[in-house]
């Protein structure tokens, strides 16, 4: 993401609602985006090059930016039908480690699970990263 976009993004931030889930009966319309999670997807052409043929970047509200900041939450996010859950680390049946788990299918809109990639907090050369507190997360 260059600069230009950040910019772009940044004025658009006013305007944008948390697209990340904040349990039942609660409408994210109400819920201002205070930072976007960006997920670059591409290859690695040579030598540590990446090429990013497309991102996914989601708005996430302050109270989400924090959770992803933390270790207490893990947020479950399907690229299938973009829902998301977040998952309590110290009520979970299973230890979770990751602060993102990307789904490639979920049990709500396929019946076909396709993959499972993971983001920690913090690491260097990471790709999917807050774009506007420039906070990197690794993929």
């Amino acid at each position: 993401m260059d600069a230009f976009d950040k910019v772009t993004m940044m004025a658009e931030l006013s305007q944008d609602h948390c697209s990340l889930n904040h349990g039942p009966d609660i409408s994210n319309e109400d819920i201002p985006a205070a930072d976007y999670i960006v997920m670059p997807f591409g290859y690695e052409e040579t030598e540590g090059i990446e090429i990013a043929v497309r991102e996914l970047v989601i708005p996430a509200c302050f109270d989400c930016v924090t959770a992803l900041k933390g270790e207490e939450w893990t947020l479950l996010y399907c690229f299938e039908c973009a829902e998301s859950r977040w998952i309590y680390r110290q009520l979970a049946k299973n230890k979770y480690r990751h602060h993102i788990l990307w789904l490639r299918g979920c049990p709500d809109c396929t019946n076909e699970f396709g993959g499972l990639y993971f983001t920690d907090i913090p690491s260097c050369g990471s790709t999917a990263y807050l774009a506007l507190n420039e906070i990197k997360i690794a993929v």
